[in-house]
């Protein structure tokens, strides 16, 4: 029996790791599930929480699963398969991923894509899908859409998006993420509704990376910020807080002052949380921002940040 594929997508901070997280919680000791990752950036934070959950977890990081649908691509799929031999493979994309290449682009028999699952944030989507096309690609792949942050959304909102996701959409099966029975989501089958005859050419690798690398000039930029800084846990908060609405995401590790253990950041669109990490770090902060142009920006947004430092604290106080 060939492996079945599901991929998850959806645009940044629209819940995918989570979702992905409390699957592994739900289906642990049930069935053998095998994550792929990709991430914006140096680091692998989406992956850090996914440790502690028995489960294999496969990276291909600073760069884009989607533009990679090359040797490196198809020989970690292989890995996936000859190492973990699991009952379902779970490929997470990024959050500025179109997943068109990958869907055409699993051509092996051995696997079969069981759905695309797309994750559409409730508080942001219909904002974000003006901003970049890159959003409304992913819900254009989708056989099925997990509508996210539905507890958050006003009666409003939620009407809002799941019109125009129905409507977009009208073939795709829609949950609602709040009420979703995970079993219900991963390794059904869900009948797929893509014109195969629109896949672009797998050989044209250059055409794939100009095709998905289009969000690279709608403006989504991301930078890495790594330093010993040790954060007081009010004035992080409040920095936060006031970050511009062109910072989409902050993601990394921290340390806050008097902790010895550090915290796993993880902030979008004017929300964070603060998790419990237990792994090992090269840094006291270790930080990947993306956002709207942010590169021009970027020491401001550093110096931003550094105001909840400890360090930057000790030094206003001795001077």
């Amino acid at each position: 029996m060939p492996i079945p594929i599901n991929i998850l997508t959806g645009f940044l901070g629209s819940g995918k790791t989570l979702l992905l997280k409390d699957l592994l919680k739900e289906m642990s000791g049930k069935k053998k599930i095998a994550v792929l990752m990709n991430e914006i950036g140096e680091i692998s934070i989406d992956a850090k929480l996914l440790e502690g959950f028995s489960t294999k977890v496969f990276e291909l990081n600073d760069g884009c699963i989607c533009c990679s649908v090359n040797e490196d691509f198809v020989t970690v799929l292989d890995e996936v398969a000859t190492k973990a031999s699991p009952d379902l493979i779970v490929i997470e994309t990024t959050g500025v991923a179109n997943p068109m290449n990958i869907i055409y682009s699993i051509i092996n028999p051995i696997f079969v894509i069981d759905a695309v699952i797309t994750t559409i944030d409730a508080k942001n989507f219909l904002q974000m899908k003006d901003e970049l096309d890159v959003a409304e690609d992913q819900l254009d792949a989708a056989d099925v859409v997990v509508i996210t942050k539905d507890d958050l959304a006003t009666t409003s909102e939620l009407t809002c998006v799941e019109e125009y996701v129905r409507a977009h959409r009208p073939n795709a099966t829609v949950f609602f993420r709040h009420s979703l029975d995970l079993s219900l989501l991963f390794g059904v089958a869900y009948p797929r509704t893509l014109d195969l005859d629109l896949a672009p050419l797998h050989s044209d690798h250059s055409g794939a990376h100009n095709h998905h690398h289009h969000f690279e000039h709608e403006g989504v930029e991301a930078f890495r910020f790594a330093s010993n800084d040790v954060f007081e846990l009010t004035r992080l908060q409040s920095a936060l807080e006031s970050l511009p609405k062109s910072v989409w995401r902050l993601k990394g590790v921290v340390h806050l002052e008097g902790q010895a253990s550090a915290l796993i950041l993880n902030f979008a669109y004017g929300r964070y949380t603060l998790e419990d990490y237990s792994g090992m770090s090269p840094s006291r902060c270790d930080l990947i921002f993306i956002g709207k142009q942010i590169r021009s920006i970027q020491q401001e947004l550093i110096a931003h940040l550094k105001t909840a430092s400890v360090l930057s604290e000790a030094s206003q106080t001795s001077s």
